[in-house]
């Protein structure tokens, strides 16, 4: 499969490819082949089944992507 710029997907998208990551280990398979099956770059795999392990499937789900609403603006709300 070849490697796909997840630039372009939305939050729920790479929420679902979080979640195939974390059942497909959980099914024992090796990380090199979860890889080559999703699509998606070791260090990515890597660092979802570790965040899996250390705060469950809520962990798994992406941040909101950019700047927040409002930051770098010259002037206050007053």
């Amino acid at each position: 499969m070849e490697k796909e710029d997840s630039r372009n997907q939305t939050l729920e998208q790479l929420h679902e490819r979080r979640k195939q990551v974390v059942r497909l280990h959980k099914k024992a398979i090796k990380i090199m082949k979860i890889v080559e099956l999703t699509g998606l770059t070791y260090p990515t795999v890597r660092a979802t089944i570790d965040r899996f392990g250390e705060g469950g499937w809520a962990a798994t789900r992406p941040a909101r992507r950019g700047r927040p609403k409002g930051d770098g603006r010259v002037l206050n709300a007053a």
